[in-house]
C-alpha cells in the first residue's frame, strides 16, 4: 500500500466518525415516557432543545460548559464539536434531570465530556 492509498483510508475513516457523531447530533433523545424530547441541531452554532409538556426549552449553554469543563482550548480552537443529549437520567413532579455529552476533536484527538441539565416543573432551565 503506497502513501497515497494510506492518506485515502485515513480520510475515509475521519469522515466515517465525524458522519457519526454529526448523526448522533441530530438524533432525538425520548424520557421513558416518550412524553418529553431532548435534541441538539448544529448548523452554524448548536442548538440543543428540550420539550417537555409542550415546552421548549433553549438549553444550547451547555455546550459551552461542557467544553469550559476540559479547560484545553476556547471552543473556536477546536477542529470540530458535536454536542448531543446522552441520557435522560431522571423525571419527576419537580422537573427533568438530562446528560448532554460534547465531543471536541482537537490536533487529531477527540475529548469528551459530559454534563447535565435540570429543567424545572415551568419549563425553566436550571445551570449546573
Amino acid at each position: 500500500m503506497n502513501a497515497n492509498q494510506t492518506m485515502n483510508k485515513l480520510f475515509v475513516l475521519v469522515l466515517s466518525y465525524l458522519f457519526v457523531f454529526t448523526v448522533n447530533a441530530n438524533e432525538v433523545l425520548l424520557r421513558p415516557d416518550n412524553q418529553a424530547r431532548a435534541y441538539c441541531h448544529k448548523s452554524n452554532k448548536t442548538i440543543c432543545t428540550v420539550v417537555v409538556e409542550g415546552i421548549s426549552t433553549d438549553v444550547s449553554a451547555i455546550e459551552n460548559k461542557n467544553i469550559g469543563k476540559l479547560g484545553i482550548a476556547p471552543k473556536e480552537d477546536y477542529d470540530n464539536v458535536v454536542t448531543f443529549p446522552s441520557k435522560w437520567l431522571r423525571s419527576s413532579k419537580d422537573g427533568d434531570l438530562i446528560e448532554f455529552t460534547t465531543k471536541a476533536w482537537l490536533k487529531g484527538q477527540v475529548y469528551t465530556v459530559r454534563g447535565t441539565v435540570f429543567i424545572d416543573e415551568n419549563g425553566k432551565y436550571l445551570h449546573q
